[in-house]
């Protein structure tokens, strides 16, 4: 071979190679960039034809986003020496709960940095922001030394996510999200942590607008649109919730995950048979998650179909980790027992498992959502209790009716003793609201006077008349305060008032059959 044809061969090799890094360079950063917008699927899809150290690092890190931790520290153990690997090793050991372990492989890692080459200090960095068990500061700490040799935005993205986790960081995330704005890259996920920020400070506009700017940045960005489907449910737009869980599907892996996700948007924009036969199709796949169980329980008792409701939620009682059973599954299954007569007296317990395990300042919906299911259940005893419960409390979350169902659930149960301490704590507190007065004369009527000879109950009758001014929209309780006062005044002899009375009843109720009787009796009165 002459010496033009060795230049030849080796400017073709030299280009054939420059081709195959350029590919291996475009894949490994579009490997990378799915992996940043938890398409796993298809990261991992890249990363299992590469051999190459960082490829293994991300293969393991998809394990473990799955939750296949073994898998994931086998995987890491192929490059023992690699530093993204050692970091790999130290997120496995902080999941194990291995605090002195993870630390021992994250210096490890750190210690492999050079003055060209400092990702290793941002793997081991990443290794505490991503995974709980170490102090936020040492992964800034580590950030900022790469900082000073080299920026880039997956830095100031990792250095936003650090001080997000410190009470009190959230400025200083801003500011480096703002930074990591800087690098095209990574400009999406940077519009993106911001809108979260803003959310998690409740300034929904810009959280929108920074949700929005994501998605034009890179238009193959799911994440916006999964943030959005959980900020519209939050605020109970359900309708707006399942519209973005849906173009969050369209751009996302459709993994079993996301398709979860779908049913569970459909249970909360309250598309009950929908979630009910996503579920089932996802479980007969073979797709079977525990949480599955709870979504088809939750939604079979929203449809009335109690018995498999109590079937499900057994089934996810039996499967799911008790460290991962959220206050509302006992709740649920409360309200499930409740439906059957057979199981009822089970559901207290299960309403106090809820309670005890729920770490919320203000309980009150909670303790209102159970009194109103014993009051389907016409268990109004129990219902008064847990109105009881929320006068109690001093939680800023009570409201003006809750003292009033409590009184006036106590006083369906015959509880007396219970219901008059609410209604006349309700009247203390809001002594302009007359509805008090009322229910203050029944309970007088139904403990002194229930023959209608004492006339005890009379002047709380007259009072609450007064302050309504006979409000025609009232009538049903209008019916039943002239009943009382026509009846006493006939029992009385009283035939003026009894006159008075038994004409506003017919007024009222033309075909009311006390006022008619005791019309009929006035003319023999003495």
């Amino acid at each position: 071979m002459n010496m033009n044809s060795i230049k030849k061969t080796s400017l073709i090799l030299a280009m054939v190679m420059t081709s195959m890094s350029n590919l291996f360079a475009q894949t490994m950063e579009d490997g990378v960039k799915k992996f940043k917008y938890k398409r796993f699927e298809s990261a991992k899809a890249i990363f299992s034809t590469m051999t190459d150290p960082l490829s293994n690092y991300y293969l393991g890190l998809i394990e473990i986003e799955n939750e296949n931790l073994k898998a994931a520290e086998a995987i890491f153990q192929k490059f023992m020496d690699d530093p993204a690997n050692q970091a790999g090793l130290a997120r496995v050991k902080l999941l194990q709960k291995d605090v002195a372990g993870a630390t021992s492989f994250i210096e490890k890692a750190a210690a492999k940095a050079k003055k060209k080459d400092i990702r290793p200090l941002q793997y081991a960095a990443d290794a505490i922001t991503y995974t709980e068990g170490m102090d936020p500061n040492k992964a800034i700490e580590l950030y900022k030394k790469a900082l000073e040799t080299e920026k880039n935005g997956d830095l100031y993205i990792g250095l936003g996510d650090a001080y997000r986790k410190l009470q009190g960081g959230g400025g200083n995330a801003m500011t480096n999200y703002e930074n990591a704005e800087m690098y095209p890259n990574v400009q999406s996920l940077a519009n993106y942590k911001k809108g979260n920020l803003w959310y998690a400070a409740k300034n929904y506009d810009s959280a929108l607008a920074n949700y929005a700017r994501a998605s034009e940045l890179d238009k193959e960005n799911p994440l916006p649109f999964k943030a959005l489907a959980d900020a519209y449910y939050k605020v109970n737009r359900f309708k707006l919730s399942k519209e973005n869980i849906e173009k969050y599907l369209e751009l996302s892996d459709k993994s079993i995950d996301d398709q979860i996700q779908y049913a569970n948007t459909l249970y909360l924009a309250k598309e009950y048979q929908n979630a009910i036969q996503k579920m089932n199709d996802l479980i007969g796949k073979g797709a079977e998650r525990p949480y599955m169980y709870r979504v088809i329980g939750f939604s079979q008792y929203e449809t009335k179909d109690y018995t498999n409701a109590k079937m499900n939620m057994d089934k996810f009682f039996a499967k799911q980790d008790a460290l991962k059973i959220i206050p509302q599954d006992h709740i649920y299954y409360g309200k499930i027992l409740l439906k059957d007569t057979n199981t009822a007296s089970m559901a207290e317990s299960s309403f106090n498992k809820g309670i005890a395990i729920d770490t919320s300042s203000d309980k009150t919906p909670v303790f209102r959502n159970i009194a109103e299911s014993y009051y389907d259940a016409e268990m109004y005893g129990n219902s008064g209790n847990w109105y009881k419960k929320i006068v109690e409390s001093n939680s800023p979350g009570i409201e003006a009716v809750d003292y009033w169902w409590a009184g006036v659930m106590y006083f369906y149960a015959r509880d007396y003793a219970n219901a008059e301490p609410m209604i006349r704590l309700y009247n203390s507190k809001y002594p302009d609201e007359p509805t008090s007065i009322f229910w203050m004369a029944r309970i007088t009527e139904a403990t002194k006077d229930k023959d209608y000879k004492t006339g005890a109950a009379k002047d709380y009758y007259n009072q609450w008349i007064g302050k309504i001014n006979e409000d025609p929209t009232k009538k049903k309780d209008l019916l039943k305060a002239y009943t009382y006062l026509a009846m006493v005044a006939y029992t009385a002899n009283n035939k003026e008032e009894a006159k008075l009375y038994s004409d506003k009843l017919i007024a009222l109720d033309p075909a009311n059959s006390v006022g008619t009787q005791i019309q009929k009796a006035i003319p023999a009165m003495k």
